[in-house]
């Protein structure tokens, strides 16, 4: 939810060439689903996108119909961004530290 309210503005980082790792924690799936359409259409030029862990997702009246890995593949194949698998990071006791930058 972050990365997608700084998409468009000024503070947006420049992710051209990178793999992003996107995980989100207490969002209803129909937002998750949102949240995707929102942010996939501002990550052209990424080397690649990995899902981390949807968790503590709220129990809604009716089943949305897609699990996240579904609706994270349909937004990246819909914007031709390479889907790149799960990473093991998450709002939770096993979420691991990533390292970033460029190794040389």
């Amino acid at each position: 939810m972050t990365l997608a309210m700084l998409c468009g503005t000024p503070l947006m980082p420049g992710l051209a060439g990178h793999v992003v790792l996107v995980e989100e924690v207490c969002e209803y799936l129909y937002a998750v689903d949102r949240l995707f359409f929102h942010l996939t259409a501002h990550l052209g030029g990424i080397a690649g996108l990995r899902l981390g862990r949807i968790s503590e997702v709220p129990e809604n009246d009716r089943p949305f119909g897609a699990e996240p890995e579904e609706i994270v593949r349909h937004w990246c194949q819909r914007h031709a961004i390479p889907f790149l698998g799960s990473a093991d990071i998450g709002h939770d006791i096993d979420n691991k530290i990533v390292p970033f930058g460029l190794a040389r």
